[in-house]
């Protein structure tokens, strides 16, 4: 008697490609995301550090400094989908993200340390040149590195597991660039050079890692190439993914208006300027800390329930802030931790379903689209992260908040009210949308994405 044939979602989990990933080992997922640490650790200076260094210490101006990265951000939005384009399309013996990873490294360690270790005297042209080359390459490297983890495993929730690595090591970049200068005691110019060696070092030594334990999904493409805008249409023709990132979209906004004015709300409300740090080193640690019971919840419920429930703990944990006061210390350790544990819910669950329909997408042959899928992701979490200028900061000055000085009630209420009601108002939008994520389960009975047509 003949066999039933095996569905496309069937055939989609149950088989293996040659050199396709099965179950990834510790040293692997290590091995996986170990690069994402120095990426995030150049991340975390670009916003932490470096305007300030050069505004203030090399002189050029804050509004100088901050037009040259405000433009740089623009040209980075509009990178990432050419980027993931052309390295959806490269065609070679060593697979279509290795070559550009390779391009990708030397621009990205040149422009860390033009940024980071400037000559004495360095000017506008030298930071519009250093920035440029920084976003420019960072770009190169980190979108086909970030594209392989939605195409290298074919089990649906060890996708989850490649996500969350990403995501430990990119918390573990972001402190060791915020404690290396202060554990050192250096001054800002020699801390931020030797960060620049840091990096440069242990970017190099993990691209070796990566290329030497990570088992890499070559699957093989036998249609045409596609240009960039037949690319675009087809992507953009999948409803899950449109629903997916309206989704992350709507939640990213919310998350910039809590992480851009945390500094403000404990500054002004807490009155604890000195525990700013700690407070974003609890933030970061949170995030890590709580992924695994993210992904225990997504195994065993759904990727869609775990990120409903970490929105919800969001809007509790802000709800919270409204009764926050001078001195509150111990209610904004505990916000802190509950915005940061939920923060790493948003990166992976949403990473975690892109790579579902990605996987799904890309069978039989079809082209490769990983990498404009994730490039546009980005470019919405970039655009996202606008709002607090665009929308937060324009209210707080029409109100007649003052940063440096005293401020009435109802001015701190307009921050609170910028800082965690609103972002609560957001989130329950995108709890309600988030419901209606289609689902299906491959033939283990495990909870994906559906079926995403691009043909």
């Amino acid at each position: 008697m003949n066999e039933p044939a095996p569905t496309s979602e069937q055939a989609g989990s149950e088989q293996r490609e040659p050199g396709e990933a099965g179950n990834f080992t510790v040293w692997q997922l290590f091995s996986y995301g170990f690069l994402t640490a120095p990426i995030a650790m150049a991340g975390f200076a670009l916003v932490m550090f470096i305007p300030t260094f050069y505004a203030v210490d090399m002189g050029l101006g804050f509004a100088a400094v901050g037009a040259i990265f405000v433009a740089g951000r623009l040209f980075d939005v509009l990178t990432d989908p050419i980027i993931g384009h052309l390295s959806d399309e490269t065609r070679s013996r060593f697979g279509p993200r290795k070559p550009w990873m390779l391009i990708g490294l030397p621009g990205f360690v040149l422009a860390v340390f033009m940024l980071l270790s400037p000559p004495e005297g360095a000017g506008l042209g030298y930071l519009m040149a250093a920035s440029a080359l920084y976003f420019l390459f960072y770009t190169v490297l980190d979108v086909p590195y970030s594209s392989i983890g939605l195409e290298v495993s074919p089990h649906v929730h060890e996708r989850s597991v490649l996500a969350s690595s990403k995501a430990s090591f990119q918390v573990i970049g972001a402190l060791t660039a915020a404690a290396l200068p202060f554990a050192l005691a250096l001054p800002v110019a020699a801390a931020l050079s030797l960060t620049a060696k840091f990096i440069i070092i242990t970017s190099v030594l993990a691209l070796l890692l990566f290329f030497a334990v990570v088992p890499i999904r070559n699957r093989e493409v036998t249609v045409a190439k596609t240009g960039f805008f037949s690319s675009f249409k087809m992507i953009w023709a999948s409803k899950p993914y449109r629903h997916l990132i309206l989704c992350f979209l709507i939640v990213q906004a919310a998350n910039a208006l809590t992480a851009g004015l945390m500094v403000l709300f404990i500054t002004h409300v807490v009155v604890a300027a000195d525990l700013i740090g700690l407070f974003m080193g609890l933030m970061l640690l949170s995030t890590a800390l709580f992924l695994p019971i993210w992904f225990i919840l997504s195994k065993r419920l759904s990727k869609r329930f775990a990120w409903q429930t970490s929105i919800l703990t969001c809007c509790v944990g802000l709800a919270g802030a409204l009764l926050l006061g001078p001195g509150d210390v111990v209610g904004a350790v505990i916000l802190s931790m509950v915005v940061g544990a939920c923060f790493g819910c948003d990166a992976v669950m949403p990473t975690s379903l892109l790579a579902d329909i990605v996987y799904t997408g890309e069978r039989d042959g079809k082209n490769r689209l990983g990498g404009l899928f994730l490039a546009l992701k980005n470019s919405v979490s970039k655009l996202a992260f606008v709002v607090p200028m665009g929308l937060a900061f324009p209210v707080l000055e029409l109100v007649g908040f003052d940063e440096a000085g005293q401020n009435t009630p109802s001015q701190l209420m307009t921050l609170t009210l910028l800082y965690a009601l609103l972002p609560i108002a957001i989130r329950l939008v995108a709890f309600a949308l988030v419901r209606r994520l289609p689902l299906a389960t491959d033939s283990a009975g495990h909870e994906s994405t559906a079926q995403v047509k691009l043909a």
